[in-house]
C-alpha cells in the first residue's frame, strides 16, 4: 500500500504545491490524501449537525418517562446518566462492530455502518414526526454514532497507509477534522431556523451516504496502487478474537486503552471545572436569597434584591422605566441586577453596579423575576461558551495547519504524545492556585485545541504499527466505549466530590494526579511505539539483505 520511487517523479501540479505547504506529500498521494481530508471534515459536519439537534430535543423533555411522568434530566445529573448509558450500549456496539469486522471486508463493513446509520435518521425523522418522544433516545444514539464512525474513518485511514506515510500524512487529513469541528455547528446553526430539526437529520444522512461514496473512492485508488493488494484490502479485517481481547493480550493497546481513558478522565472533569467556574462567576455579584440590600427587608423566595423575583410574575410583561431588572455583562461573564431608568425603542439604560449601562438591547436585559433570571443566566452562559468554542477550534485549526506536520517530522508521534497532558498539567496546576474564570478559560482554550490537533492526530497514528484486526475491532473499542469509560469515571468524580463538598481547587488537584498519572502511561507508550517502529523499519532492510 505505501507508494514506491517512482510517484516521487511525477510532475507536481497546484495541489500538491498547495499541500507541500502543510505537511510532505508525495504526487502520487494527492488524490487519497484529499479525498480523505474531504471525508472526515464532511463527517464532523454532519456530526455537529445532529449535535445541534440533540440539544433541544433533550433539553424539551428528555423523551424519557416513568410512569406517565417525564424525568427532568438536567446539568451534571443528565451527563452522569447519559455517559454511564452510553457506555453500557457501547459495550454491545463493540461486540457487533467486532462480529462485523471478522465477516466483512474493509468496503463491505464501512458501507453496513454507514447505511445502518443513515438509514436510522431517516427512522428517527419519522418517528419524530408521528410525534414519539425521541430526546434520550437520540441522546444516546449520537454519542454512540460520533465514536463510531469517526472510529471507523481512521481504522480506514490506518489500513490505507503505513507507517511511513501515516507519519507525514495525517498531518493534512486532521485538517478536514478541524476544519469541519469549527465549520459544522456554524453550518448548523445557520440552516436550523430555514429546514427545522428534523430534516437536518435526513441532510445528516445525506452527508453520510457522500461519506461513504468518498471512501470508495480511496479504497479504489488504494487498490490500484504499486503494491496494492485487492485480496488483503477485502479480507474481514476483525481478526478471530474480538476487540476486547486483543486489547487484553496485548501491552501497546492496554496503554493505548490506557491513555484514552485518563485522557477523557481529564477532559471531562476540566468541562466540569469550567462549567462550575462560570456559573459561580455569572452569579457572584447578585444578592444572597436571603439577604436585603440597600435597607430592604427580604421577603419569602426573594433572591436579595429591593424588587423581589417573583416566580410568578409574568416573563412577557414589557419593561417599562423603573422596573427591576437582570443585566447581563458579557464582557465579565456575570449578572448584575439594576433597575431601568429610561427606554429607548427596542433598547435599555440601566443603572446597575454603581453605573448606569446605556442602550443595552433586549437580550442583554430580563425582567426581575425566575425566568428572567434563568433566561439571563443562559445568556451569559450561551456568549460564554461561543466565545470560548470559538477560540478552541480557532486555535485547534492553525495548530493543525501550520504546527502538527512539523512536530510530527523533526521531533516524532511519541513527543507529541507528551504535549498535552504537559498542557493539562501546567493548566490545573495554575487553576490549584488561582480558580478564577479568566485562568479556567486559558487553560481548557489551551486543552482543548491542542486535544482536537496535536493529541488527535498522534493518538489516530499510534495505530499504524498495529495488525488489521487491531486497527479495527481494537480500536474501536477503545474509540467507543474506553472514550465513554473515562466519561463515566468522571461523572463518578463529580457526584463522590458534592457529596464531599470539594472545592474547585479539590477538583484541579485530582485532575493534576491524574495528568501525572498520564504522562507515565505515555512513557509506556512511547517505549512500546519505539520497539514496533524500530521491527517495521527492520522488515524491508531483512528482506533486501536476504
Amino acid at each position: 500500500m505505501a507508494s514506491t520511487g517512482e510517484s516521487e517523479t511525477q510532475p507536481r501540479g497546484g495541489l500538491h504545491r498547495l499541500l507541500s505547504i502543510f505537511a510532505e506529500v508525495k504526487p502520487r498521494e494527492v488524490f487519497s490524501v484529499l479525498v480523505l481530508t474531504l471525508n472526515v471534515f464532511l463527517l464532523l459536519t454532519g456530526y455537529y449537525l445532529l449535535k445541534v439537534v440533540r440539544e433541544p430535543l433533550i433539553l424539551a423533555g428528555g423523551g424519557l418517562e416513568i410512569g406517565g411522568q417525564k424525568l427532568d434530566l438536567d446539568g451534571p445529573e443528565v451527563k452522569a446518566y447519559a455517559a454511564a448509558g452510553q457506555a453500557l450500549l457501547l459495550v454491545g456496539v463493540v461486540r457487533a462492530y467486532g462480529a462485523m469486522a471478522r465477516r466483512f471486508g474493509r468496503m463491505q463493513l464501512t458501507t453496513a455502518l454507514t447505511l445502518f446509520f443513515a438509514g436510522n435518521l431517516v427512522l428517527f425523522h419519522f418517528l419524530a414526526r408521528l410525534g414519539v418522544p425521541l430526546g434520550v433516545p437520540f441522546y444516546l444514539w449520537v454519542g454512540c454514532f460520533n465514536l463510531t464512525v469517526i472510529a471507523q474513518f481512521w481504522s480506514f485511514a490506518n489500513d490505507v497507509y503505513d507507517p511511513e506515510q501515516g507519519k507525514r500524512l495525517f498531518a493534512i487529513v486532521g485538517i478536514g477534522s478541524s476544519l469541519g469541528a469549527m465549520l459544522g455547528a456554524q453550518i448548523a446553526k445557520r440552516i436550523y431556523v430555514p429546514i427545522g430539526p428534523y430534516n437536518m437529520m435526513l441532510v445528516a444522512a445525506g452527508v453520510l451516504l457522500v461519506c461513504l461514496w468518498l471512501t470508495y473512492l480511496v479504497h479504489r485508488d488504494d487498490l490500484a496502487r504499486p503494491g496494492g493488494v485487492e485480496a488483503k484490502a477485502d479480507a474481514p479485517p476483525g481478526g478471530a478474537s474480538g476487540g476486547f481481547k486483543i486489547i487484553a493480550r496485548d501491552r501497546y493497546l492496554l496503554l493505548i486503552a490506557g491513555l484514552t481513558l485518563v485522557l477523557n478522565w481529564v477532559n471531562s472533569t476540566g468541562e466540569y471545572i469550567l462549567d462550575r467556574t462560570l456559573i459561580e462567576s455569572a452569579t457572584s455579584a447578585l444578592a444572597p436569597a436571603d439577604a436585603p440590600r440597600d435597607g430592604a427587608q427580604p421577603r419569602d423566595g426573594a433572591p436579595g434584591a429591593s424588587e423581589p423575583a417573583s416566580p410568578n410574575a409574568d416573563p412577557a410583561a414589557p419593561l417599562a422605566a423603573g422596573a427591576p431588572v437582570y443585566l447581563v455583562d458579557p464582557q465579565a461573564s456575570r449578572l448584575l441586577e439594576g433597575k431601568i431608568t429610561a427606554v429607548k425603542g427596542g433598547a435599555f439604560d440601566v443603572e446597575a453596579g454603581g453605573k448606569v449601562v446605556e442602550g443595552a438591547e433586549k437580550g442583554l436585559v430580563h425582567p426581575h423575576t425566575e425566568e428572567g433570571k434563568k433566561k439571563a443566566l443562559g445568556a451569559v452562559i450561551g456568549t460564554f461558551k461561543g466565545d470560548f468554542f470559538y477560540w478552541v477550534n480557532t486555535l485547534g485549526v492553525l495548530v493543525q495547519l501550520f504546527l502538527v506536520s512539523r512536530i510530527f517530522k523533526y521531533l516524532g508521534v511519541r513527543f507529541a504524545l507528551f504535549i498535552l497532558p504537559t498542557i493539562a498539567l501546567l493548566g490545573y496546576a495554575s487553576l490549584a492556585v488561582l480558580p478564577a474564570l479568566a485562568v479556567v478559560r486559558v487553560a481548557k482554550i489551551a486543552e482543548n485545541s491542542a486535544d482536537y490537533s496535536i493529541q488527535n492526530t498522534a493518538r489516530q497514528a499510534l495505530f499504524l504499527p498495529v495488525g488489521r484486526d487491531a486497527k479495527y475491532s481494537a480500536k474501536a473499542a477503545i474509540d467507543t466505549f474506553v472514550v465513554r469509560a473515562g466519561d463515566v469515571l468522571a461523572a463518578i468524580g463529580v457526584i463522590v466530590g458534592h457529596l464531599l463538598a470539594l472545592s474547585t481547587r479539590h477538583f484541579a488537584m485530582i485532575n493534576i494526579a491524574l495528568a501525572l498519572a498520564w504522562l507515565a502511561v505515555v512513557a509506556g507508550i512511547a517505549r512500546e511505539h519505539r520497539r514496533r517502529t524500530a521491527d517495521e523499519a527492520e522488515t524491508p532492510e531483512d528482506a533486501k539483505a536476504a
